[in-house]
């Protein structure tokens, strides 16, 4: 950006936000790819930054950029946000996001025992997780309808007692 004489700055057009790149590279197709467009982020802590794309064909991907440590000083915090921005100086493009995934590639002593650990030895075979017996929804659906009834009928009889016995209390 170049200094004017009032203390504004004037939008460097030629180079379009160069100084504060890091790495990138062109995607020629992206905007009327045949297949959905994904995009893959890996970042192993203080090693390496990389960006694959997925927009020429399925299960194809393309190598964005890739960072190394010894290449540039790549450090992201342990508690770091992710936002997605379609938006580069003036201009600006629609993009729909239909999901995000992240996970740890691996994290220390997952799926080791004690006996494991002291040996650096990953068990093959995890323990299965058992998983949680889903109520069936036609029980509930009825449980519920019964529930309506009995308070229907149950109201019907309190106000017919009331009724009742407001009646003879007059005379």
């Amino acid at each position: 950006m170049a200094m004017m004489g009032d203390g504004q700055t004037s939008y460097d057009q030629a180079h379009d936000g160069k100084a504060n790149e890091l790495a990138g590279c062109s995607a020629r197709g992206l905007r009327s790819a045949p297949v959905p467009t994904k995009a893959r982020l890996t970042y192993f802590q203080d090693k390496s930054l990389s960006l694959e794309l997925q927009y020429k064909s399925e299960d194809t991907w393309t190598e964005c950029f890739n960072l190394s440590a010894e290449d540039s000083n790549i450090a992201i915090p342990s508690v770091a946000y992710l936002g997605l921005s379609a938006e580069t100086g003036e201009l600006s493009d629609n993009h729909d996001i239909i999901s995000l995934k992240a996970e740890n590639l691996y994290s220390l002593n997952r799926g080791k025992t004690t006996e494991d650990r002291s040996k650096g030895r990953v068990r093959s075979s995890p323990k299965p997780v058992k998983e949680l017996k889903e109520k069936s929804s036609w029980t509930w659906f009825l449980f519920k309808i019964v529930l309506f009834f009995g308070v229907v009928v149950g109201g019907y009889f309190g106000w017919t007692v009331y009724r009742t016995k407001t009646r003879s209390s007059r005379f």
